[in-house]
């Protein structure tokens, strides 16, 4: 079967990239398993090459995927080995909300360097209009060693939640408003403003007066101006 990506051939070395195929899983929104929700899995090539810079790049780095220029990196490909595995975990962990993508930390090791470092995992969630039922589209854009970085106000969601209500598998809860009391300097202005214009209206001529309302409104308009005025 042919792999999403085209592999590379780097330095002598052979890269394959079957491991960043698409995958569809179905992921439990309870404990239970009771309900679940198909995820269709897609990676980015920004997963293992960065920015192609010409003054530190080479055409032996040059990876085109779908019209886009990037270059090919080692160290991003030997981290997306891992992020299969990583995905999985997203499941069942929380998610952070950044500059319009979400967001996952992980801590991996890698064979280079043997201790455990930060990988941030950057993708988008929607819903798969394409099939019936509730299901998604994940998009993992990037991944790469970074500490995770939020706004201090950024918020948060455990992974199944956010998924349940993208889906619309969960309702979303609608946030109670207190309904507002009138202010009197409110009513004030508007007595003033009946006012004033049932005395420009008191300054016309009867005729003016009929073209403009009906007898009947003109009489509530002075029925409010003399319970305003007691």
């Amino acid at each position: 079967m042919m792999s999403h990506f085209h592999h590379k051939d780097f330095q002598g070395v052979h890269y394959p990239l079957g491991h960043l195929d698409p995958f569809c899983v179905d992921v439990p929104l309870d404990a239970l398993a009771t309900k679940k929700i198909e995820i269709q899995v897609t990676f980015g090539c920004h997963c293992f090459t960065e920015i192609f810079d010409e003054a530190l790049h080479q055409d032996h780095h040059r990876y085109m995927f779908r019209g886009e220029l990037r270059a090919f990196d080692v160290l991003r490909y030997e981290c997306s080995l891992q992020l299969p595995a990583i995905i999985n975990a997203i499941f069942k962990g929380r998610i952070h909300l950044a500059d319009g993508s979400y967001t996952y930390v992980a801590h991996i090791t890698l064979t280079r360097i043997p201790s455990s470092q930060a990988y941030s995992v950057f993708f988008s969630l929607e819903k798969d209009h394409s099939k019936a039922g509730h299901a998604l589209k994940m998009y993992v854009k990037s991944a790469y060693l970074k500490p995770l970085v939020t706004k201090s106000n950024a918020q948060t969601w455990r992974f199944i939640s956010l998924a349940g209500e993208v889906s619309g598998a969960f309702e979303k809860k609608k946030k109670h408003q207190p309904k507002k009391r009138p202010r009197r300097v409110l009513f004030g202005s508007i007595s003033v403003a009946l006012r004033g214009s049932v005395a420009l209206a008191n300054r016309k001529t009867h005729r003016w007066a009929a073209r403009s309302c009906c007898t009947r409104s003109r009489n509530v308009l002075l029925r409010i101006v003399t319970l305003t005025q007691h």
